[in-house]
């Protein structure tokens, strides 16, 4: 016996909401380009008027579902506390470290919260030629908080001098190309271990590390 879902009366939030949860299933199942409006109102159990309230068409359905991801990662950016250096401390190499693996565990760990949604948007962006735009915003932002960061460490003189913007945009590029390749694989990587190898590279180089002298 099947169950019919009533519909019942959203605030619009909810709605909007709902609507996009309806329509990433039905995206999911159909793939972006077979699955019709009708497909998502009927998911939603709603007409296509109200689907019109809140969207243009379907483009602009997945435009806001590429929207969620981006939005989830500006925040999680918006909310790092700035670097400070406290008061006598000695800035060393693992503090170095531990500090930007922290930054770019950050960023990963939002875009992994929820793999296969992440997955499925990129493989429907890409699609629809949403891809460059949308990591265009996201650089946008965290190269500038990354930038940030650099700015501030140079500020009181525990990095060595160079191009703060340039250093963001290596740091960010990486971290998207690896992103990337694991959704394109639908893998989950081992982001503690990426972040570590990441953050150990920025801060001390490829170089191994020389050995000390012998006193003669």
């Amino acid at each position: 016996m099947s169950v019919t879902r009533r519909r019942t009366h959203l605030p619009g939030d909810e709605r909007r909401e709902q609507i996009l949860d309806c329509a990433l299933e039905a995206f999911a199942r159909k793939g972006f380009h077979d699955t019709s409006i009708a497909d998502i109102c009927a998911r939603a159990q709603i007409g296509r008027g109200t689907l019109y309230q809140y969207f243009k068409d379907k483009q602009d359905v997945l435009a806001a579902l590429i929207d969620r991801i981006v939005h989830r990662i500006i925040v999680a950016v918006q909310e790092w506390p700035r670097f400070e250096l406290p008061p006598g401390m000695e800035w060393k190499l693992d503090d170095n470290i531990a500090f930007v693996e922290g930054r770019c565990y950050q960023i990963m760990q939002v875009v992994f919260a929820d793999a296969d949604t992440a997955s499925l948007i990129l493989r429907m962006a890409r699609s629809t030629g949403f891809v460059r735009e949308t990591l265009a915003r996201i650089d946008e932002h965290v190269v500038g908080a990354i930038e940030g960061d650099v700015r501030a460490g140079l500020g009181v003189g525990v990095l060595r001098p160079f191009d703060p913007h340039v250093v963001a945009q290596f740091i960010v590029g990486g971290i998207e190309k690896l992103v990337v390749s694991a959704l394109d694989e639908r893998t989950t990587p081992d982001v503690p271990r990426l972040t570590r190898e990441i953050a150990t590279l920025v801060s001390g180089g490829i170089l191994a590390p020389r050995p000390a002298a012998t006193p003669a």
